[in-house]
């Protein structure tokens, strides 16, 4: 006699909607609400810190930009 089984060993996993089964009108309220509250965060910053996270970002991209063209140089090299 083999041992205990168990029945949902066999199925795939789902993913988990939640309770929220408003459709797409949920998720359009949601993500306004998102805006509505990175907006409020961006306006407690200073123009000065808003300034230089901009800066970083900005020197950061040309930075990648730049190792990934260094790379796509050294594919076709190859």
């Amino acid at each position: 006699m083999s041992g205990p089984t168990d029945e949902t060993a066999g199925d795939l996993p789902v993913k988990d909607i939640g309770l929220n089964l408003s459709g797409v009108g949920g998720l359009q309220e949601t993500s306004t609400t998102r805006t509505m509250k990175s907006r409020q965060a961006v306006s407690r910053i200073s123009r000065e810190e808003l300034e230089d996270r901009f800066l970083r970002l900005h020197d950061e991209n040309i930075l990648l930009k730049q190792h990934a063209r260094k790379q796509e140089d050294k594919i076709k090299r190859l």
